[in-house]
């Protein structure tokens, strides 16, 4: 795998597509990169099955999706819808391979993420859960209107280490966005980078009518 992503580093086309079965295997090299590793509250991925196995566990509401180059993952990102009273909130997860920090890519999954939370799921509390050190991370959230709402000492361990942890949230509009036509929508949902088109254009012409009343 490791090949295979540096045959891809002069590529500069980052698509987007949902996940599929057949990412198991990036996707624990991905994970297992040191960087993924420090970042995530979850025990290391023993093998490609385990990855598999918690993609499948999310349950049937879950929108996760693949960053790609050459239609090699270099980026996950995850969209968890609560149940029940919380089904106006989501958890979000969201990981770049190593090799392809600082290229964009986690803002343009975070774009795709938001836009989904709102145009497909109606979404209107966005939350997640982030080291407190991890700098990078906290400063994309923050850039996309993410809150700290806590702090959280001893949250998880990495290594003989106890690490605290900050929960994050992005409230949007108590009334959630207008969905999109529904001619529109399955062209959007193919292609994730229309999709995040879309919603800005949506959103701006929401913003538009709003000036113009």
């Amino acid at each position: 795998m490791r090949d295979s992503i540096n045959s891809t580093a002069a590529s500069n086309r980052v698509s987007l597509r949902r996940r599929e079965n057949r990412d198991a295997e990036a996707l624990f090299a991905m994970f297992n990169q040191p960087l993924c590793q420090r970042a995530m509250v979850l025990e290391p991925f023993g093998s490609a099955d385990e990855v598999q196995a918690w993609c499948g566990s999310r349950g049937s509401d879950t929108f996760d999706l693949v960053a790609t180059i050459d239609d090699t993952p270099v980026g996950f990102a995850g969209l968890y819808p609560c149940p029940g009273s919380q089904s106006h909130s989501g958890w979000v997860s969201l990981f770049v391979h190593d090799a392809f920090h600082g290229r964009g890519i986690g803002t343009t999954m975070m774009q795709a993420i938001v836009a989904a939370s709102e145009l497909l799921a109606g979404i209107t509390r966005l939350q997640l859960i982030v080291f407190c050190d991890n700098e990078s991370a906290i400063s994309l959230y923050r850039k996309f209107g993410f809150k700290f709402e806590g702090r959280h000492e001893y949250f998880a361990r990495r290594g003989d280490a106890f690490l605290p942890a900050f929960t994050m949230a992005r409230l949007t509009a108590t009334t959630p966005a207008k969905s999109l036509d529904t001619e529109q929508m399955p062209e959007a949902v193919r292609d994730l980078l229309a999709l995040v088109e879309a919603y800005d254009a949506h959103r701006s012409a929401e913003q538009a009518g709003e000036n113009a009343s």
